[in-house]
């Protein structure tokens, strides 16, 4: 084989490869224009999680049990006033429950996950605890007509704690069951 063959070969070759990273580029290139281009980019489409709140069993019940006298000897007149004096506003009417139940979804819900899937070793996703507290906020107007319809007497307050309750304690289940996420 003669020298200058070896070297028309390999420059050859070189062409060759080069042609074929040329047309790579022009098809990545035209990819990107393509998605630059998009108006709606690609969304990734999640199905409907259903939480059956009237099927959960409630096994431990956790709480303040105040009998007699009231802490650090305050004079209040009944239990409502020892739950206002400490900074929370108790609903008076079903539409404060549910106004009371979405600021609780929005400002104490997320910290709680959060606490809750870093005691308890689950990854989570940032967007699918979002989705979560997003698919039980819809569903806070349903459980306010299960409670009321359940209890039509109950006051508002105690609506309101039995729905918190219940979040909280049906997160927890579905997070015992929940094979964690891998795009944290």
């Amino acid at each position: 084989m003669n020298y200058n063959q070896s070297w028309q070969m390999w420059i050859q070759q070189m062409m060759q490869q080069m042609e074929q990273q040329q047309k790579m580029i022009e098809q990545l290139q035209k990819k990107i224009d393509r998605l630059q281009t998009t108006e709606h980019p690609p969304k990734t489409v999640i199905e409907k999680i259903e939480y059956h709140f009237d099927q959960l069993k409630i096994e431990t019940l956790e709480g303040t049990l105040q009998i007699g006298l009231t802490p650090n000897g305050s004079e209040l007149s009944d239990l409502g006033d020892l739950y206002s004096k400490q900074g929370q506003q108790l609903p008076q009417n079903d539409d404060q429950v549910l106004h009371a139940l979405q600021e609780y979804m929005t400002s104490d819900v997320p910290s709680w996950m959060n606490q809750y899937v870093r005691d308890h070793d689950i990854q989570v996703s940032d967007t699918h605890k979002e989705r979560m507290i997003e698919d039980v906020r819809k569903q806070l107007p349903h459980r306010m007509e299960y409670y009321r319809h359940e209890n039509p007497d109950a006051p508002p307050e105690t609506l309101f704690h039995q729905i918190k309750s219940e979040v909280q304690h049906s997160m927890a289940q579905y997070f015992e069951t929940f094979q964690g996420d891998d795009d944290r």
